[in-house]
C-alpha cells in the first residue's frame, strides 16, 4: 500500500461511505459541473480517491496544478518501466512535445532507455517487451517477473499499456489480467504496479470494452491500486465534454465528426494541439495523456492533489516503492 499524506482539498466535498473488503471507501466529489473540469482548473476533481487508490482519468490533465518541486521529487525517486506497443506509445509522444518545449526550461525532461540522469524522469520505454495482450495474455508477467529479477532490478514502478485486447476480452481475461498483476505486487512489494484500460473502440457505453474497463476499474477502488484511465481520458475533450456515449474511438473520431480536429480547430493555438506524430489517433490525444502521465507520477512520488502542497519532504532515491 502506498503511504501518502491526507490531501487537502479546498473544494466542496461530499464523503459516500461504503464497506468495502472490510474497509470504508471514500469517494470525493468537487461539485464540478456535470461536462467535466474547465480548461485551467484543478484537474483531478471528479477523480475517486478509495483510501490509497491513485486514479488518474480525464480530469488530471492540468500542468499549472502540479508543484513543480513534485515533478522534481518524481524524476528523482522513479525508476519507470513501460511495457506498450503502438498505442500505449502516446503518452511518450505527448511526453516528448513536453521535453522539446524551451517554456518547460526542462521541467519534464525524461530518458526513454533506462538510464538514471539527474534532472529527468528515468523511463525504460518498451522494456520489456509486448504488450498486456501480445504475444498473448499472460507472458507479460512472465517478462516483468524476469526484468525485475534481473536488468530491471532498480525499477520501482512497473507500467504495462494494452493495445485493443480489452475490445473482445471476456471477464475471464482480465480476471486473468488482475490476478497476475496480485501475482506481481506480492512478490515484488518495493515496486508500484500500475493498471491501466484498454482504448476506446468505438462501441460505447454499453460495449463489452466499457464493461471489462469497469471491471478493472472496480478491482482498482477495492483494493487501493494504481490506474492510469487510459480510456477515460480519451473519451473527453478538454472543455470535459463526454464523447463515449457517441461512439468515440480511439483516433477521436465520435459519430458526428472527429472531437479533437474540432476542439484544435477552435483553439489552435492552445499547446494542447502541438504537432507530433500520435499513434493512431490525433496530437491532442498524446498531449492529454502526457499531462496525465506527470499527474500519475507524481501522485506516485507522493503529491496529494493540493495545489498548495509545495513542500515535498527530501528524499533520495535509494531504490525500492517510493514512499512519504
Amino acid at each position: 500500500m502506498i503511504n501518502r499524506m491526507p490531501q487537502k482539498t479546498s473544494l466542496t466535498i461530499f464523503l459516500i461511505l461504503a464497506a468495502v473488503g472490510g474497509g470504508i471507501a471514500v469517494v470525493l466529489s468537487a461539485g464540478l459541473p456535470d461536462k467535466g473540469p474547465a480548461p485551467g482548473s484543478a484537474g483531478c476533481g471528479t477523480a475517486s480517491v478509495v483510501q490509497d487508490a491513485i486514479i488518474i482519468d480525464h480530469t488530471c490533465t492540468d500542468l499549472a496544478s502540479i508543484p513543480s518541486d513534485w515533478v522534481e521529487q518524481a524524476k528523482e525517486r522513479l525508476r519507470v518501466s513501460y511495457g506498450h506497443t503502438s498505442h500505449g506509445s502516446q503518452p511518450i509522444t505527448g511526453m516528448a512535445v513536453l521535453m522539446n518545449n524551451p517554456a518547460y526550461a526542462g521541467l519534464y525532461d525524461f530518458t526513454t532507455n533506462g538510464s538514471v540522469v539527474a534532472g529527468k524522469l528515468s523511463i525504460a520505454d518498451g522494456t520489456p517487451d509486448g504488450d498486456l495482450g501480445n504475444p498473448d495474455r499472460v507472458t507479460w508477467a512472465s517478462r516483468t517477473r524476469d526484468y525485475l529479477n534481473g536488468a530491471g532490478g532498480d525499477r520501482n514502478v512497473v507500467i504495462w499499456s494494452w493495445c485493443g485486447q480489452v475490445s473482445n476480452a471476456t471477464t475471464s481475461d482480465i480476471e486473468t489480467y488482475l490476478n497476475r498483476m496480485n501475482q506481481l505486487e506480492s512478490e515484488f512489494p518495493s515496486v508500484t504496479f500500475v493498471y491501466m484500460t484498454g482504448h476506446l473502440d468505438g462501441s460505447g457505453e454499453s460495449g463489452n470494452l466499457h464493461q471489462r474497463n469497469n471491471q478493472i476499474r472496480q478491482h482498482v477502488r477495492n483494493n487501493h491500486k494504481v490506474l492510469y484511465d487510459f480510456a477515460d481520458i480519451e473519451s473527453y475533450d478538454p472543455d470535459g465534454n463526454d464523447f463515449l456515449n457517441r461512439g468515440a474511438n480511439d483516433s477521436c473520431s465520435y459519430s458526428g465528426g472527429n472531437w479533437a480536429m474540432e476542439w484544435c480547430g477552435s483553439h489552435s493555438g492552445s499547446p494542447l494541439c502541438a504537432s507530433c506524430d500520435c499513434a493512431h489517433s490525433h496530437a491532442l490525444n498524446c498531449n492529454l495523456k502526457a499531462r496525465a502521465f506527470w499527474w500519475l507520477m507524481t501522485h506516485i512520488a507522493g503529491w496529494g492533489g493540493d495545489g498548495d502542497d509545495t513542500n515535498p519532504p527530501p528524499q533520495t532515491h535509494k531504490g525500492g516503492r517510493v514512499r512519504r
